[in-house]
């Protein structure tokens, strides 16, 4: 089976992977808010952040690929 996609077509990270995501982003100064797994406005402004300081395209998307770019940056 595939993975589970959004209403608008991008895909959905699992709950624990998106707490990893805002833990690791909090670590780094760029998350203030709640580790509740849930992907909203603050977690999509830190993943931007981080992703413009790094180079990468500033996108929402917590792709695979980039949430296992963070758990080795992290």
């Amino acid at each position: 089976m595939g993975q589970e996609l959004s209403s608008k077509g991008a895909s959905l990270a699992a709950t624990g992977d998106v707490m990893m995501v805002q833990e690791s982003l909090k670590v780094l100064g760029l998350y203030k808010g709640q580790i509740d797994g849930f992907a909203g406005s603050e977690t999509y402004r830190a993943v931007r952040t981080y992703k413009k300081q790094r180079h990468m395209a500033p996108t929402n998307a917590l792709s695979q690929e980039f949430i296992d770019h963070l758990r080795e940056a992290t």
